[in-house]
């Protein structure tokens, strides 16, 4: 289903745990590990001595090392592309000279404007990657921060289907176990649909999971009056998505769509939530619908965001 997958790292705990997910991806045959370094910050600069060389250096050492044991993470015989992306912009030295332009080395690609967030994106697109894997929080993720700057960036930016992971990260001196959110991803997944033609594609993508054992096939309605045609769809949905083995059921619930996903996702305990990042009222300028960016910053499971057709 995704046979090239982007996956960008900072190289923090949280990006090795995403990691432990790649193997979960069904028909995955290659992945684009890529770093973006933001090289713009003065104090990042002074520590090494005011050189862009050994940031660099130190970065692209780094970026190879866990190129080289992604696929032992796996356990899979995988594809490996490094891509180490530079941000760069003049600026002058503690004595004002002005510091010189690295030169591009094997695998490094500078980029004189834009965030990380953008990079990330450019990425997907110039490597026609059909999935981007990432944290839901990187680096500097705070205690109660539901959804990093970078993330939310990508997720309004890009136009691959965007997979977010969420972890919680426990210090290693609490002797809490560590929960694996990547464990059977995609056995008990939940398809929110609203039945427009952006959510048919979530709905196309939902039937390409063979290892799903369970759906939840869920539409939030308006009005109490809406109730029967939407069970009426969702349970022609259910038939379409019938096999041996596989356990289907319908929910229709009434409320605040995000509000009411979340409840339910919770209750049941799903190991994914997919939906499209458009809804009805989608505008094509606008790359995330309000519920779907709502439901990705609050949920505690991995949430599978699936672009529109061209």
């Amino acid at each position: 289903m995704y046979k090239k997958v982007l996956v960008p790292t900072d190289f923090s705990s949280y990006a090795h745990k995403v990691q432990d997910c790649l193997a979960a991806i069904p028909g995955i045959e290659e992945i684009v590990l890529l770093h973006v370094l933001d090289a713009r910050n003065p104090k990042d600069l002074e520590g090494k001595g005011w050189s862009w060389d050994s940031l660099i250096d130190e970065a692209r050492t780094r970026l190879e090392e866990q190129a080289d044991h992604l696929s032992y993470r796996t356990g899979k015989e995988l594809e490996i592309k490094p891509i180490l992306k530079v941000i760069i912009e003049p600026m002058s030295g503690a004595d004002g000279v002005n510091l010189q332009r690295p030169k591009p080395g094997s695998g490094v690609d500078l980029v004189d404007v834009g965030s990380v967030g953008q990079a990330i994106s450019r990425v997907a697109a110039e490597e026609t990657v059909s999935l981007i894997c990432m944290g839901a929080q990187g680096k500097g993720l705070m205690e109660g921060m539901l959804l990093g700057s970078v993330s939310t960036e990508v997720l309004r930016q890009s136009e691959a289907d965007l997979l977010i992971i969420r972890h919680q990260i426990l210090p290693k001196e609490s002797g809490e176990h560590q929960e694996n959110l990547c464990r059977d991803i995609f056995s008990r997944v939940m398809l929110a649909t609203d039945f427009s033609s952006a959510g048919g594609e979530a709905e196309a993508r939902i039937k390409e999971m063979s290892d799903v054992h369970e759906m939840l096939l869920v539409n939030v309605i308006d009005k109490e009056n809406d109730f029967a045609e939407a069970a009426q769809r969702l349970n022609r949905l259910r038939e379409e998505l019938a096999a041996p083995g596989k356990n289907i059921t319908v929910h229709v619930l009434q409320g605040r769509p995000s509000d009411e996903i979340l409840s339910l996702s919770e209750k049941h305990d799903v190991s994914m939530i997919v939906m499209c990042s458009q809804g009805k009222s989608w505008r094509r300028q606008i790359r995330v619908g309000s519920t779907t960016f709502d439901v990705v910053r609050r949920a505690k499971y991995p949430v599978l965001v699936v672009r529109p057709g061209k």
